[in-house]
């Protein structure tokens, strides 16, 4: 556990925030070759990154606010509190797959294949955000007895909750998870032929990889919507099996169209 880099006064550079940055900075760098490649606009496309970027942080604070009234009080400031934490994954994709095909709508571009352009650096950026939560000490898992557990310092959130015990490192298993998603959606690329399928079939990924991994992270008690035995439905899985749903619904449409304007939600 790492959270932060070092300080310097007042000021905190933060492991999670340091890395979020790189993703974002790699992901760019990646969308932008393939755009080149498609012949999408890559003056678009940078805006394009910046408007999912800033609709990820806001969806993923307002939801983790949201859902943690406890901790907040109530207080409407918190959600701008962003120095404190809190953030979550499912908030922030949700947030900022709406704002980017808004944008994609509003510009002119292409939505399925500027979509796709964009796919396998989103999955190596969850990628790469979630080393950030290990290294931060949050979306710690539940206590294990697999070789690979590990501890958390003394006095760490996962180490209050679990004193002194092992845990599974679930945030890891998310990250090898999407670089492996990764990986995969880069061979898929030329191979699906509608535009938007590779960024249908990688939501369904996200789903289908997240439900398992989460049976080894520790959840507060209110995050269930269904509990059964020491686990349960939590409300993000929740949400992503509807996501699911409708981006199965979505995969198979634009895998019968062709065309710059498949794969868009509302094309």
């Amino acid at each position: 556990m790492y959270p932060e880099l070092f300080s310097f006064g007042p000021f905190h550079l933060r492991t999670f925030g340091v890395l979020l940055s790189v993703s974002f900075l790699v992901g760019t760098w990646l969308s932008l070759k393939e755009a080149r490649r498609r012949g999408i606009d890559e003056t678009k496309l940078v805006n394009l990154v910046l408007v999912i970027l800033v609709a990820s942080v806001l969806g993923a604070r307002g939801y983790y606010v949201a859902t943690h009234a406890a901790e907040t009080g109530g207080d409407p400031l918190a959600f701008f509190r962003l120095w404190e934490g809190g953030l979550t994954l499912i908030g922030g994709f949700v947030a900022g797959t709406i704002a980017g095909f808004a944008y994609m709508r509003i510009a002119g571009l292409p939505p399925g294949a500027t979509a796709d352009t964009v796919t396998p650096a989103v999955a190596l950026g969850v990628g790469l955000t979630r080393v950030g939560c290990f290294l931060n000490g949050c979306c710690f898992g539940l206590p294990g007895h697999a070789a690979w557990c590990v501890r958390f310092p003394a006095g760490s959130p996962p180490d209050l909750q679990f004193p002194g015990q092992a845990l599974h490192p679930s945030q890891l298993y998310n990250a090898f998870a999407f670089f492996a998603i990764a990986g995969l959606l880069v061979w898929l690329r030329p191979r699906l032929k509608g535009d938007g399928q590779l960024w249908w079939l990688f939501v369904i990924l996200f789903v289908l990889v997240r439900i398992p991994i989460d049976a080894t992270r520790y959840y507060e008690h209110s995050a269930y919507v269904l509990r059964r035995g020491g686990g349960g439905l939590t409300d993000s899985e929740l949400i992503g099996l509807v996501l699911a749903a409708v981006a199965a619904v979505l995969f198979v449409r634009a895998g019968r169209r062709t065309g710059p304007a498949a794969g868009g939600p509302a094309a």
